[in-house]
């Protein structure tokens, strides 16, 4: 069991392993200097690719520059030296980049699984957490050595069994964080007119299918409000939202003229609504997500999920958004300017709890205590948490009803073999992972099995553990 959080005391010291990332770090570093207590912090960025380094920290410098803040920004790729005292370490990596992710994708595919994502179950996020969770345990384990109190804060895919690796290997407390129950509570507060922070769902599943069993909206019941909208909309479904959604979400316009509607709203949410209308569970993350532990909407007769709106990101889509990452970087050196706004991501929210002692309710994967009945002890599940001056706790008590917690308990069986065979190198443990995996076991066994020897060899630059003796 990991140990208690240890309070900060002064200015935090945050280390980011994977600190070259354009996506992760300018994010994080501009959220700390919209943070009062946090806009003074030192951060450390570890990469192991040197020349990723300096354009982060022009980043860092060129923030604190801008706002006039204490923000101290400087670079390694020693682990060692980058953990030595740190408060909190921030994982934010992808093993092997694209070229690895290639695989994931598309060997998958010719065996007919075409995955939406491939980042966190089915056949890629098995793929990529074999390659990740040494990576995050030897973190981890180097954590106890140099800097044995710090809170280890996981932002990478597939985060849950990341999370869950890095709390078998060490005694150094891990919490995982998402922002998709962020972005439930946008669409929520889209069709009932609510301000987002009057959204309060108990949350009790994995992350990217947070299973949602009970819903308050500013002390109403969610559910009853929200089956009274599916059965009758009336003229509801016209109604103009208070926000068109950003364009990352993905949404397909459905209604007339240029107003994004309510009706949109729904269009848009489909798939867990249909699941919620069926059996009273109402998944939390995008339906790009969800769709990925339910094969049966991701199949030919769907087109592989688009008629239920569902988006597949595809290798080129991944890489367009990386592109975007770095124009958004290019025109942040360029700006007189730093933007006030929140990028949607959750660590400098958890960390100035921890650090104010400031109560905030944040959807987090932690190991379970009870939060979630129907899984095992230990396993890590996404709930709603709650930071504070003794640290990060559960807040919820639940269990999933129905064929949804079946579901439940099968993707969290998967994902602990997913670990044993990361952290053991174990090539029957990966069978075992793919045949307990929804999307990967509908496939016939021989299939499933080439197809694993195939992600296995394409794969084994990164994948020392499963080396030949």
């Amino acid at each position: 069991m990991a140990a208690a959080t240890v309070p900060i005391v002064g200015t935090p010291r945050i280390t980011i392993v994977g600190g070259g990332s354009t996506h992760w770090t300018p994010r994080l570093l501009v959220d700390f200097a919209n943070c009062d207590p946090l806009c003074d912090v030192d951060v450390t960025l570890m990469d192991t690719d040197p020349d990723a380094l300096p354009l982060m920290e022009e980043v860092g410098s060129h923030v604190a520059k801008v706002r006039s803040i204490g923000l101290s920004v400087t670079a390694t790729t020693d682990l060692a030296r980058a953990l030595d005292g740190a408060d909190v370490v921030i994982i934010a990596l992808s093993v092997g980049g694209f070229a690895s992710m290639r695989h994931d994708l598309e060997i998958p595919a010719r065996y007919g699984i075409r995955q939406p994502v491939g980042d966190s179950v089915g056949p890629g996020g098995i793929a990529r957490a074999l390659r990740s969770v040494p990576v995050v345990s030897e973190v981890a384990r180097a954590m106890e050595n140099y800097c044995p109190d710090a809170l280890l804060v996981n932002v990478s895919n597939p985060l849950t069994a990341l999370c869950r690796a890095a709390g078998r290997a060490s005694s150094i407390q891990v919490v995982g964080l998402c922002n998709e129950l962020v972005g439930f509570k946008f669409s929520m507060s889209l069709l009932f007119d609510a301000p987002m922070h009057k959204v309060d769902p108990v949350s009790a599943g994995v992350n990217h299918l947070p299973l949602v069993t009970a819903l308050d909206i500013d002390g109403a019941d969610g559910f009853a409000m929200l089956r009274s909208l599916l059965d009758d909309p009336g003229d509801r479904g016209s109604e103009p939202i208070w926000m068109a959604p950003v364009e990352g979400m993905h949404w397909q316009k459905v209604s007339d003229g240029e107003t994004w509607t309510k009706a949109d709203v729904v269009s848009n949410n489909r798939l867990k609504l249909e699941l919620f209308r069926r059996f009273g569970v109402l998944p939390g993350a995008s339906d790009t997500h969800v769709a990925e532990f339910f094969p049966g909407f991701v199949t030919d007769a769907s087109d592989f999920g688009r008629e239920w709106g569902v988006h597949h990101y595809g290798l080129r889509g991944h890489q367009r958004d990386k592109d975007d990452d770095d124009r958004e970087v290019a025109e942040l050196l360029t700006s007189d300017e730093i933007s006030p706004w929140p990028s949607g991501e959750l660590v400098a929210e958890l960390i100035e709890g921890i650090a104010t002692g400031t109560e905030r309710h944040l959807p987090m994967n932690l190991p379970n205590h009870g939060q979630v009945q129907n899984l095992p002890d230990d396993v890590v599940v996404e709930c709603i948490g709650v930071t504070g001056a003794s640290g990060l706790r559960p807040r919820d008590t639940a269990r999933v009803e129905s064929v949804l917690g079946e579901y439940l308990h099968r993707i969290s069986t998967s994902q602990e073999l997913t670990v044993d065979a990361a952290l053991t190198g174990n090539r029957t443990r990966v069978i075992e992972a793919m045949l307990t995996d929804q999307l990967a076991g509908r496939l016939p066994y021989e299939q499933l099995v080439a197809m694993t020897d195939e992600l296995l060899d394409a794969t084994a630059p990164w994948l020392p553990q499963f080396a030949s003796p």
